[in-house]
């Protein structure tokens, strides 16, 4: 017996006539296609699932659930004696904290040890500047050097600075991130760091440059010491809302707060010591904001702008 040959939709509507309606053509592939007609299910796992299909599945094949539709295929077995499937459902991934990474824990937890032996080096120093800070110096007053070691200690919470500002643009391009990068968290990382230590080597070689040309040698020693006590000291009250936002519950937002708050101490305290050192005099308004706007304003808009032209050339864009 030859096998018949059904007609397609189309040849069922060009069979009726030209003045038949769309209601007519309807009615006709209706009539014609009768629903759930020819229709073999395999009885192979459906791994897709059409929703709205009911199929009862042979027993042992396929696991249903109790509304009759197929589940999703989850175990390499087969379900048997289940009234019900596991269905498979795609968990959202664990966010990434910097806390939990045991590498950027690490180098946290040994800059801050670091830190406090580099303080504990140059106590003498600390406590020296800090009681004389909002003083003049006497020019007659005959300086005492610091030590090697004060020195050393002095150099270590530099670093410590670059570190914690370092780690707190850090979370804050992870928190805000909308794209993958060319390299792994830690390179970031890294590219962050030296380029904070590089802002302040910049930083340090131009004053050096600047105060040479314009200042004599005692007022640049002052100046030395104490922006060199301002950023050992920066990196000290840092740590804090740093330390509690990767370590603790502190929001990402009070962090940036407290970590703001502490630049802008930093450059008012700068701005102080500029005044008293150098600017000490009538009529040198404009001298002191040229001088601290160039020195100290400009090049942390630079180092921010890199940091943000990293982010963008280090981006995957999809």
């Amino acid at each position: 017996m030859a096998p018949l040959l059904r007609k397609s939709t189309y040849q069922v509507i060009h069979e009726l006539p030209d003045s038949a309606t769309e209601w007519q053509k309807d009615s006709a592939v209706q009539a014609y296609f009768q629903p759930g007609q020819d229709i073999q299910f395999s009885d192979r796992p459906d791994t897709l699932g059409l929703p709205g299909q009911r199929y009862n599945a042979p027993a042992g094949t396929l696991c249903t659930d109790s509304l009759g539709y197929p589940s999703v295929y989850v175990d390499s077995f087969v379900c048997k004696g289940q009234s019900r499937a596991h269905v498979a459902m795609a968990a959202d991934p664990v966010p990434y904290r910097p806390g939990a990474d045991n590498l950027v824990a690490s180098v946290i937890m040994v800059g801050c040890l670091v830190a406090i032996l580099a303080l504990a080096r140059s106590l003498r120093f600390v406590m020296k500047m800090g009681k004389n800070f909002f003083f003049a110096e006497n020019e007659r007053t005959t300086a005492v050097p610091d030590t090697a070691s004060e020195l050393r200690g002095q150099g270590w919470l530099v670093l410590f600075t670059s570190l914690m500002l370092a780690m707190a643009y850090y979370v804050w391009s992870v928190a805000s991130g909308d794209g993958v990068t060319f390299l792994p968290r830690h390179g970031l990382l890294l590219i962050y760091l030296a380029s904070v230590i590089g802002y302040f080597l910049f930083k340090a070689g131009i004053y050096q440059w600047i105060n040479w040309v314009f200042f004599d040698g005692k007022k640049n020693e002052q100046w030395n010491k104490s922006i060199l006590f301002i950023t050992a000291m920066e990196g000290v009250l840092l740590a804090p809302f740093v330390l509690l936002h990767v370590f603790g519950g502190l929001s990402l937002q009070f962090a940036l707060i407290g970590v703001a708050s502490v630049i802008f101490l930093a450059k008012i305290l700068t701005f102080y010591k500029c005044y008293l050192i150098f600017f000490q005099r009538l009529g040198a308004i404009m001298q002191i904001f040229l001088y601290f706007c160039a020195l100290e304003m400009i090049p942390l808009v630079v180092l921010v702008g890199l940091l943000e032209i990293f982010n963008e050339y280090l981006k995957i864009n999809f």
